[in-house]
């Protein structure tokens, strides 16, 4: 019968790691709302105001991560290399990569951008196509991990945790962004918050797991954190 394996870093590490974060959050939620001009706080909030470059640094470094684990760990190669592709289009899609590719695309929002009749269709062919080949990846690395994750996330790994507020926080961020009554100023600084938080928590994920591999393999599934 094989033996769970045994969560690493210890559960003190990974609760400080969470306060952390949790504080970091609520720190920049406090400062960003106590600026009362509108035009420096827009400037704070904004593609290339610090919020937004803590969240896009860390998912790139995320993404350069999981390229460099498909070229070291062949044992999980071909998941990362699937990894790899959903981290970048989460990091182009974050960074608003489809404002990029026409002069119209930033008068609309994604989610209307194939329908925008100034957008041309060779433009929409090519985000689609991507957007298609996410969606396969995507199935398809959630098929094959869906067990793994379950399994982690019963004995409490600290990745699965961290992956799990990574989905909580995510669906926060979308949620301001969709209902109306947080359309405001104060609604924006949540949503940028929680955009770049969910980003620190894929990276901070990431780099666990790959401390919780080393940790079991070096000392066997049973071994404790110490």
């Amino acid at each position: 019968m094989n033996q769970p394996e045994q969560p690493y870093p210890g559960t003190a590490v990974t609760v400080t790691l969470f306060c952390l974060i949790l504080a970091a959050m609520a720190a920049s939620a406090v400062a960003l709302l106590a600026v009362d001009d509108a035009a420096h706080l827009k400037q704070l909030i904004e593609d290339s105001g610090p919020v937004q470059l803590v969240g896009q640094t860390a998912i790139f470094a995320a993404f350069a991560l999981a390229c460099l684990f498909a070229l070291v760990d062949s044992k999980r190669s071909s998941d990362y290399l699937h990894l790899s592709y959903l981290l970048m289009f989460y990091a182009l899609r974050e960074a608003d990569f489809h404002y990029k590719v026409s002069e119209h695309a930033k008068a609309t929002q994604f989610k209307r951008f194939f329908s925008h009749e100034l957008i041309p269709l060779y433009t929409k062919l090519f985000l689609a196509a991507i957007v298609i080949l996410f969606l396969v990846v995507m199935y398809r690395y959630l098929k094959k991990q869906r067990p793994v994750f379950i399994s982690a996330l019963r004995a409490r790994l600290p990745w699965a945790l961290f992956a799990l507020a990574w989905a909580g926080v995510f669906f926060l961020s979308q949620l301001v962004d969709q209902v109306p009554v947080f359309h405001n100023v104060t609604g924006q600084v949540f949503e940028e918050i929680f955009e770049s938080s969910a980003e620190v928590l894929v990276l901070t994920a990431m780099i666990l797991f790959r401390l919780q591999v080393r940790h079991t393999a070096q000392n066997g599934p049973g071994a404790p954190a110490g």
